[in-house]
C-alpha cells in the first residue's frame, strides 16, 4: 500500500531531520506528480537540496566519530565553548583565540579588515590642551623676511610642527613671542612700494593706506599682526590664536622670562641681505655659484676644441711640407726641419704677394676735425684714449 500523505504537503514527512534529507522512494515521486497542478513546473533545486542534506549528515556523522577522536584525541573538554573543540594541550597551527576560554576583554580582538577612514590616533584631552600646559617660544625679527618669519610663527602658534596635531580636533599650538620687530626685513623694492591697508571705521571712504617704511616707523608691531594674520584661515578658532597667543615687542626684550620660552632657530628663516636689491644673475653668491662654474666650463672646452683644431691643421702643414723636402728630412732634426718648413711657406707668401698691391686703410676724421672715428661699445678692444687726440 502506498504511504500515507501530509495533508497540505502533498507528500509523507521525512524520517530525515531538516538540515539532511533523504532522496524519496518512486512511488512517492509518482503520487506527487497526480496530486501537482497542470502546468506547473517541476522543482529542480529539491534534488540538490537532497545531495546536500546527505552530505551534511555524513559530515556530522564522521566528525562526531573518527575526525574528532583523531582531533582531540578521544575525549573533548567540558567547557562552555558552544559548538567549539576545546584542546587540553593546543595544536601547533591549529589554534585560534577561541581555544584559550574567555576573551581577553581588556585589549579588543585584531581586526584584520583595516579601516577606509584610516586608524584612530591619540589624541590629548581638554585638560592637557590648557594653556597652562603650551610651549613658549621665541622669535628674533633683525634682518629677517617678513613673509618666511610670518609662516613659521603661523605654523608654531597652530601646533602644526607638534606630533599630536590634529586639524579639526586638536589645538597643541604654542605661545610666540616676537622681538625686535622694527627691524624685520623685505627685499627688493618692497620697502619703499609694499602697502598697508586699514579701515577701523568699516566705513566706504574711510580706508587708510601706509607704506611699510612709514608703518615701520610709526607701528612697526602691527607689520607681524598682518602678516601672521594672512596666514591663518578666517574662522572663530584662528581669531582667538591670533589673539591670545601672539605677543609682539620692540627692542631685544621682552616680558615673559617667567615662562621659560625656547629659541626658535633662526637659521631656517630666510635673511635679508644687499643682494636681494640687485637682479638674479648680478648677485655675487649666484655668480660664485652658477655662473663662473658655467663660465669656466663654457672656456675649457672652447680651449680645448681651438688646441684640437690647431693640432690638425699643423699636422697637415708638416705631411704637406714632407712631400716638399722628400728624403732629407731622415737625416734632419725636428728643429731643423720645422726652420725648413717656415722658410718654405715664408717664400711661397712673398711669391703669392708680387705684383699684388696693397690697400691700405685710409683713416676716417670727424668732419671739421681731426679726430679719428672709432667703434664704441662692449666689442671695441681698445677703447678711445684722449692723449691720441691731434688738435
Amino acid at each position: 500500500s502506498s504511504p500515507a500523505l501530509n495533508p497540505g504537503l502533498g507528500r509523507p514527512p521525512s524520517p530525515f531531520p531538516r538540515c539532511a534529507k533523504a532522496s524519496r522512494e518512486p512511488q512517492t515521486r509518482a503520487m506527487e506528480m497526480q496530486l501537482r497542478p497542470q502546468g506547473q513546473p517541476r522543482r529542480d533545486t529539491r534534488r540538490l537540496g537532497a545531495l546536500a542534506g546527505l552530505g551534511c549528515a555524513a559530515l556530522v556523522a564522521t566528525s562526531s566519530g573518527s575526525l574528532r577522536g583523531a582531533f582531540t584525541g578521544g575525549s573533548v573538554a567540558n567547557r562552555p565553548t558552544g559548538s567549539h573543540v576545546i584542546l587540553d594541550k593546543p595544536v601547533a597551527g591549529a589554534t585560534c583565540l577561541q581555544a584559550y576560554g574567555n576573551k581577553d576583554k581588556v585589549r579588543p580582538e585584531w581586526n584584520e579588515f583595516p579601516n577606509p577612514f584610516g586608524t584612530e590616533a591619540y589624541r590629548p584631552s581638554a585638560e592637557m590642551m590648557d594653556d597652562k600646559y603650551r610651549q613658549w617660544v621665541h622669535f628674533d625679527a633683525e634682518g629677517k623676511d617678513v613673509e618666511d618669519l610670518s609662516g613659521k610663527i603661523y605654523h608654531v602658534m597652530r601646533g602644526k610642527d607638534n606630533p599630536l596635531f590634529q586639524p579639526r580636533s586638536c589645538d597643541v599650538g604654542a605661545f610666540a613671542i616676537v622681538t625686535n620687530c622694527e627691524k624685520v626685513r623685505v627685499p627688493g623694492l618692497d620697502f619703499h612700494y609694499k602697502v598697508y591697508f586699514r579701515n577701523m571705521r568699516q566705513h566706504p571712504g574711510s580706508t587708510k593706506v601706509e607704506r611699510f617704511a612709514d608703518l615701520q616707523a610709526r607701528f612697526p608691531e602691527r607689520i607681524m599682526m598682518k602678516e601672521v594674520w594672512k596666514c591663518f584661515p578666517k574662522n572663530p578658532i584662528s581669531r582667538n590664536i591670533f589673539k591670545t597667543r601672539l605677543k609682539l615687542f620692540q627692542g631685544p626684550n621682552h616680558l615673559y622670562y617667567n615662562k621659560n620660552p625656547v629659541e626658535y632657530r633662526m637659521n631656517k628663516v630666510k635673511d635679508v641681505t644687499h643682494e636681494d636689491m640687485l637682479p638674479y644673475n648680478a648677485r655675487k653668491s649666484v655668480f660664485y655659484t652658477k655662473n663662473l662654474p658655467r663660465m669656466n666650463y663654457i672656456r675649457k672646452k672652447v680651449e680645448a676644441e681651438t688646441k684640437q683644431k690647431t693640432l690638425v691643421a699643423f699636422k697637415d702643414f708638416l705631411s704637406e711640407e714632407l712631400t716638399r723636402v722628400g728624403d732629407r728630412a731622415k737625416d734632419m732634426g725636428v728643429d731643423e726641419y720645422l726652420n725648413v718648413a717656415d722658410e718654405n711657406r715664408a717664400m711661397d707668401k712673398i711669391r703669392s704677394m708680387k705684383g699684388v698691391e696693397l690697400e691700405v686703410e685710409k683713416p676716417v676724421y670727424y668732419p671739421g676735425t681731426t679726430i679719428l672715428k672709432k667703434k664704441l661699445g662692449k666689442k671695441s678692444p681698445n677703447p678711445i684714449k684722449w692723449d691720441e687726440f691731434e688738435r
